[in-house]
């Protein structure tokens, strides 16, 4: 008798539909091991999506950006930056491929980002992540925010800034944009509350399950375009080449009286522009623009030298509140430098605004050179050793499996990679203090993993988190 109950239950319980609930929190050697949320934080492989998104270097490194964005430490504007700087590429794009960026970079707006859990309480206590402070550059991200995982303790907040535990209320980070829910009133997308930016713990988990993000909330995109014809006008390929003798011999003349150092900058004291190789963390080989000083001027680095002059004329204006007159001088600029490239565009942009440089002779080999381009450009992992994964027979399993190398990488074997390629990443920056480049790298390897499997895998990702190792 018992055996035949035995026997209709398990069938019973077999016959039901599959049920997703959050793993059970494993411990080895008396410490827990937390299982990320892999599907949201790297919400379903959208650097992958954005990275084939449109022709060219552009999509591709914005797309490796992504999980970068995404990490503990990560800057809090860092994932609205990244998707300005989408929406921004778009406009040079035809209106097909422009509306499929700006939806990706809704999307990555809103994607949820990790936060380690907070140790010091036991149970450890997890947290939410704390909320960019700064309006983002482009209408169609207005009011959006990332998700927070809906296990988070709705009080805690990570602070990145300190590393530490803050509670909700005590500082301005910890509602979306310094305001409190009653409070908050937002132009194209609103958000009333931190729980509002989060979906149902069911959402969440079938999400996981299929490896995609949860359904964002539906956002009216209107992008105007220049046309694929115009394209050629602001030649992004030409911005990555180094200046030619044409280029070069082209001059500005400055502006109002930008020469004299006359100019009024706000609040700000510097906004010049740079060039050179590795900024980001990017190859060495690669030449982008970015601000001199990111500090005042949060703007990310960018093929596109017109890209970043336009961001520095608009934080003059928003953030620095600098006069009319000096943000239409730094406008003029950026329409006259339109058809300049490499390092003469950065000079003449800068020499309107009073500044002098040299990046027109930027030397082509990697590292320093003219213009005190003071940019890392070799991996350092800091507290931690190179990091390396293994694909074989682990932890007793008798299927092959993926896990860490070393007793710096501590994580048990996975079936599923990701798990172990996140995991070294988050170590990366939560335990090793690794550099920039290092983090970026690591970025750059998950990426190297898309579509690949089993030694393959392995081989793509140890090659690339270990490209710029001095």
């Amino acid at each position: 008798m018992f055996m035949k109950t035995s026997l209709l239950a398990f069938v019973a319980v077999a016959s039901l539909p599959a049920i997703f609930a959050r793993e059970v929190i494993i411990e080895r050697d008396g410490r827990p091991i937390y299982p990320r949320r892999f599907g949201q934080e790297q919400c379903g492989g959208i650097g992958g999506t954005l990275g084939s998104a449109c022709a060219g270097e552009i999509c591709g490194v914005l797309g490796g950006r992504v999980p970068g964005v995404l990490l503990a430490a990560a800057d809090p504007c860092a994932q609205q930056d990244l998707s300005d700087d989408i929406i921004d590429a778009s406009q040079n794009q035809d209106a097909t491929t422009a509306a499929n960026m700006v939806s990706l970079a809704i999307k990555v707006r809103q994607c949820e980002k990790n936060t380690p859990p907070d140790f010091t309480k036991n149970p450890p206590a997890l947290r939410n992540s704390v909320f960019c402070q700064k309006a983002p550059r482009n209408s169609q991200l207005d009011g959006l925010v990332q998700a927070q995982d809906p296990a988070n303790d709705p009080t805690l907040f990570f602070d990145v800034a300190t590393k530490s535990t803050v509670l909700k209320g005590s500082q301005a980070n910890t509602f979306p944009f310094g305001q409190a829910p009653s409070n908050l009133s937002t132009g194209s997308a609103s958000v009333a509350s931190v729980d509002d930016v989060q979906t149902s713990s069911a959402s969440v988990d079938a999400a996981a399950s299929t490896g995609v993000c949860a359904p964002a909330p539906t956002v009216t995109v209107t992008v105007t375009p220049t046309p694929v014809a115009d394209v050629a006008s602001t030649s992004v390929v030409a911005d990555v080449t180094t200046t030619s003798a044409a280029a070069a011999a082209t001059s500005v003349a400055p502006v109002s009286n930008a020469a004299t150092g006359a100019l009024d900058f706000g609040s700000c004291t510097n906004p010049a522009v740079e060039f050179g190789p590795a900024f980001d963390g990017r190859k060495l080989s690669e030449f982008t623009f970015e601000p001199e000083d990111r500090t005042e001027f949060a703007q990310s680095s960018a093929l596109n030298g017109q890209i970043v002059l336009t961001a520095i004329c608009n934080i003059l204006n928003d953030k620095c509140k600098a006069p009319a007159a000096t943000v239409a001088a730094c406008k003029a600029a950026v329409t006259a430098v339109a058809s300049v490239t490499g390092g003469a565009k950065a000079d003449q942009f800068n020499a309107a605004l009073g500044i002098t440089s040299n990046f027109a002779n930027v030397p082509a080999a990697p590292g320093g050179g003219v213009g005190s381009i003071e940019q890392a450009t070799t991996a350092d992992f800091n507290k931690c050793s190179v990091p390396q994964i293994a694909f074989g027979i682990f932890d007793g399993r008798t299927e092959n499996s993926f896990a860490p190398v070393g007793s710096d990488f501590q994580h048990g074997s996975a079936l599923n990679p990701a798990i172990i390629t996140r995991a070294v990443c988050d170590t990366l920056v939560n335990k090793c203090d690794a550099n920039q480049v290092a983090i970026n790298d690591c970025a750059d390897a998950i990426t190297a993993t898309n579509g690949k499997s089993g030694q393959d895998l392995v081989d793509a990702f140890n090659a690339a988190v270990s490209a710029h190792v001095a």
